[in-house]
């Protein structure tokens, strides 16, 4: 029996979108894929989920690596926390199935300031019972020890626990440590998926 819903942050609860935000903040610029894959798809941009680096660090290795996007990068990081919005449709979902007296948890890769920016600034993570974050424990999805942090931290049993998420690395990490779990797709398909809410 589900007592427990596990819900990642990024593109499930909240938006993120490199390329469509770069695109934004650099219009016309024909360089993106180059500026998106030298900073979103950085070794460092792992580090800064796993929280052995903070964004100054991040901001000089990646420079350093990268001399001929330096203006990018540095104007990519100043703003892009300003991308991470709600996705209201799952927000609201949220607050349905608290109203209906389920745990409700986070699982997510997040880095220390961008989550502290979001936590900020939406009153719905007060709906939260606990979370587990990436740069608190330096743990990424879908190694094993983020999702016993979870169990161990707040005395829950894998099987009333049900996970969802948009990358099925991470859901089949989840499964193998005992969680039901649920690839994310849409708000539609996870009104369907949530037979709760019937």
């Amino acid at each position: 029996m589900i007592r427990h819903i596990v819900f990642d942050l990024g593109n499930v609860l909240i938006s993120f979108d490199p390329e469509a935000y770069l695109r934004e903040l650099f219009p016309g610029y024909p360089r993106i894929d180059r500026v998106q894959k030298a900073l979103f798809g950085s070794p460092e941009w792992l580090m800064l989920d796993r929280g052995v680096i903070d964004q100054t660090e991040a901001e000089l290795r990646l420079t350093n690596q990268h001399p001929e996007l330096k203006d990018e990068i540095k104007g990519a990081l100043t703003h892009w926390f300003g991308m991470l919005t709600p996705i209201e449709d799952n927000v609201a979902i949220l607050r349905q199935i608290k109203q209906r007296g389920y745990g409700l948890y986070i699982i997510s890769n997040f880095h220390e300031a961008a989550f502290k920016y979001i936590q900020a600034r939406y009153q719905w993570f007060g709906l939260f019972d606990g979370m587990i974050l990436s740069f608190q424990h330096q743990v990424l999805k879908p190694e094993p020890q983020i999702y016993w942090q979870l169990l161990q931290e707040y005395r829950l049993k894998a099987e009333e626990c049900l996970f969802i998420d948009d990358v099925a690395a991470n859901v089949e990490g989840a499964r193998r440590l005992g969680l039901q779990a649920i690839l994310y797709q849409s708000p539609q398909l996870l009104r369907r998926d949530l037979d709760i809410l019937e």
